[in-house]
């Protein structure tokens, strides 16, 4: 199974980690093969940095998680944030722009979450 979660409102991001957590607890529980897409665009971005994530507890989820998904932020999201790529945590992938990754990932069979 192939899934895509995508989040925008930074007030989502322990919904949208619980969410993958559950989903990849069933899928080993199930021996079901799966792979995983997080995208972060608008201002969720802002929690993708080292520091950010560190100071609101995101850091640990974030980290216990990228090993298992593809965890990925919109550069037109940073450059609007004034993000520099250094300040993202190491493991983010940057794509051009999130809504063309969460198209091009549809267009491939991905699940579409938005929690």
């Amino acid at each position: 199974m192939n899934v895509l979660f995508h989040i925008d409102e930074s007030s989502r991001w322990n919904m949208a980690l619980g969410n993958i957590q559950n989903m990849i607890r069933y899928m080993e529980d199930q021996a079901i093969p799966y792979q995983i897409e997080l995208v972060a665009n608008g201002p969720a971005v802002c929690e993708l940095q080292d520091s950010v994530s560190e100071k609101l507890g995101l850091k640990e989820p974030l980290c216990s998680l990228s090993p298992k998904i593809r965890i990925c932020a919109c550069r037109n999201a940073l450059m609007g944030n004034h993000i520099t790529p250094g300040r993202l945590l190491p493991f983010v992938d940057i794509v051009p722009a999130g809504v063309v990754e969460i198209a091009q990932r549809q267009d491939d069979g991905f699940s579409y979450i938005k929690p």
